[in-house]
């Protein structure tokens, strides 16, 4: 298990890095589009690939944040729950967190292989296909699934670890 917990994190990393760099693209295309218009020029590829490369960083991202703790918390719950407590409640969030993503990552892939087969395209001026925005939503969902995977993992381990797992749980209340 160690094992694929490992590549999960790893995953998650790169996609965190690709998330990154997704939105300074959006920064970039932006920035471009305010000049570009300041100078009197017509925009016509900035607005959708800044779109594209935001939702792209949000679902890319998914994984790393879950990871790191980067959701929002519940101090004051979990301040008054003891350690058993504390860890069923991660353990249930952890479970619904997966069931979610892993629902959302399958109609994301549905979604994505049908714009794909009917080479959808988005409405305007430029128009790019669909399906890569849309890939983006199996592929990062996919991942933070597995990424609860790991998590509901660390939390059954036995002994002090998982009660620190279950402190710093993802899916629970920290």
């Amino acid at each position: 298990m160690e094992t694929f917990a490992r590549l999960v994190d790893r995953a998650g990393t790169v996609m965190a890095g690709a998330a990154a760099l997704c939105l300074l693209g959006a920064i970039l295309a932006v920035s471009w589009m305010v000049f570009w218009r300041a100078i009197g020029g017509v925009n016509s590829w900035e607005l959708e690939t800044s779109i594209y490369l935001a939702v792209a960083a949000v679902f890319l991202a998914s994984p790393f944040t879950l990871r790191t703790n980067g959701h929002i918390g519940m101090e004051l719950l979990d301040a008054t729950l003891s350690d058993g407590a504390r860890r069923k409640l991660a353990l249930v969030g952890n479970v619904l967190g997966f069931v979610v993503c892993a629902y959302l990552a399958y109609v994301g892939l549905e979604l994505t292989l049908r714009a794909y087969a009917s080479g959808e395209k988005v409405l305007g001026v430029w128009t790019p296909y669909l399906w890569p925005k849309y890939a983006t939503m199996p592929l990062g969902l996919g991942v933070t699934a597995l990424q609860y995977i790991v998590a509901i993992a660390r939390l059954r381990q036995p002994g002090p670890a998982a009660a620190e797992a279950a402190s710093e749980a993802p899916g629970g209340v920290s």
